[in-house]
């Protein structure tokens, strides 16, 4: 069976209407400035619930220099939000073009989508406009109908409807309610919150860094090349209804800002897009199309599938964009023998960008190859507390110490890793594991993770 999105229950974050919605009468609200805002704790909670549900009900793109690039510019447009929020990016496993936004910033999109994009400015310009979801309060301005449902149970089955994996139709009754607004109603507010989405979108993107013309002519260009065509048009076109309206007024609103200046690598989307391509995860017919890199997407490409030296057409990308990270890091995984000297180069890129946890992730594994486990253990001790992100960097910490049969231990990171995500009973079944194959654990890494101890109630005295 295709996956099919309802809108009414897209409608949760402002999305806009599915072909499927015309069948349904009871449609729920919008909602209107009117609306009480959930509050700032249940918004956290619902946050901590709907990531747990995309770690654990979900195919999440890890690859940690795809997600590192993609969260860089997450965050680089987030800081200009200003409102306390706890944003975070995912890269979902899946060839729809589509994204999300989710509760408390958490922002979703999709491998397809990535690989569709033409610019880095392009692909920006989804995310700012996700993130703009979530800071004109599309999703509070739908969570207080839904209170039937607990946070845990409404969060799993959002990121259900919002990643579209699964067909929703089982949780329909509960979520659609008994609200009787009529359709028109309904498209209203939905056209509302898109256009809402898209003028601080393009505000965000401007200043950012990012051309803001880049909206509407992603979303312009995807229309237009669907409009005449027999195929189901993408996702992202159900869920965000392009009129000529909508993309008028994006325009115009791009033109009141201007262009800022260039500030990103144009080349590091497309490297990217080599990567994804080489997981092999997301079945995808999209070619490389000739552009002033080619050579290098080619090089790059070689380099990361075969795992072969490249070293004179690697050193002659380095030499045309001698600062990226992605070219720098093939050049010395890919083209350097020495071991030694591979590390010394890795250690070196990893002390100028200490909060690249994919350098950071990279620099273990190496050190792993070279069978200095301890080295890597502590490498990651030492720098887990900084991440923003720490799941990856616990999992990776509790299959070290597993190799070397140190199962408190791994227990013990294992159960860090499902804390950060919110899984607080497997986290709390992990922990107590840890702390029966190993009575001390708890004091010897009370340190290390002092919160999540204390988060389970896992003291010193709890662990005799």
């Amino acid at each position: 069976m295709s996956k099919l999105y309802l809108y009414s229950v897209i409608s949760l974050i402002g999305f806009a209407l599915t072909p499927i919605t015309i069948q349904a009468q009871n449609l729920p609200d919008l909602g209107s400035p009117g609306l009480v805002i959930y509050d700032r704790q249940t918004e956290v909670s619902l946050g901590r619930a709907f990531t747990k549900a995309l770690h654990t009900q979900f195919n999440l793109v890890n690859d940690p220099e795809t997600l590192s690039y993609v969260r860089r510019i997450g965050h680089r447009i987030a800081s200009h939000t200003h409102d306390g929020r706890n944003y975070r990016f995912y890269v979902i496993d899946d060839p729809a073009i589509n994204a999300f936004a989710g509760p408390d910033g958490i922002i979703g999109i999709h491998s397809g989508l990535i690989l569709a994009a033409e610019s880095e400015d392009e692909l920006a310009s989804v995310i700012a406009h996700e993130i703009a979801h979530v800071t004109q309060e599309h999703l509070s301005r739908r969570f207080e109908q839904q209170n039937s449902l607990n946070i845990t149970s409404f969060a799993s089955l959002l990121a259900a409807i919002l990643i579209g994996s699964q067909n929703p139709s089982a949780g329909i009754a509960t979520i659609m309610g008994t609200t009787g607004l009529s359709l028109q109603e309904q498209l209203r507010h939905s056209r509302i919150h898109e256009h809402e989405a898209d003028h601080q979108g393009i505000s965000l993107l401007h200043r950012s860094g990012y051309n803001p013309y880049a909206m509407a002519d992603f979303f312009g260009k995807l229309a237009k090349q669907y409009q005449l065509s027999e195929f189901r048009p993408p996702e992202i076109l159900m869920t965000h209804p392009v009129t000529e309206t909508r993309l008028a007024q994006a325009s115009n609103r791009a033109h009141q800002l201007g262009t800022p200046k260039d500030l990103h690598d144009q080349i590091n989307l497309l490297l990217i897009q080599q990567r994804l391509k080489k997981l092999g995860q997301t079945p995808t017919n999209y070619v490389t199309k000739e552009t002033p890199y080619t050579n290098t997407i080619n090089c790059y490409k070689q380099a990361i599938q075969a795992q072969s030296q490249q070293p004179n057409c690697l050193t002659d990308a380095l030499y045309q964009h001698p600062n990226n990270r992605l070219l720098k890091t093939a050049q010395i995984l890919y083209t350097e023998s020495n071991t030694q000297t591979q590390l010394q180069q890795l250690e070196a890129l990893h002390a100028i960008y200490p909060q690249d946890e994919a350098l950071l992730l990279i620099l273990a594994r190496t050190y792993q190859q070279a069978n200095l486990s301890k080295k890597a253990i502590r490498l990651l001790e030492m720098n887990r507390q900084n991440l923003l992100y720490q799941f990856e960097v616990n999992q990776e910490l509790s299959l070290l110490y597993a190799q070397d049969d140190q199962l408190a231990e791994a227990y013990f990171y294992e159960a860090s890793a499902f804390f950060t995500i919110g899984d607080i009973d497997r986290a709390r079944y992990l922990a107590r594991l840890s702390t029966k194959q190993n009575p001390t654990i708890t004091s010897r890494l009370k340190k290390a993770s002092s919160q999540l101890i204390s988060a389970l109630g896992l003291d010193e005295k709890a662990a005799e």
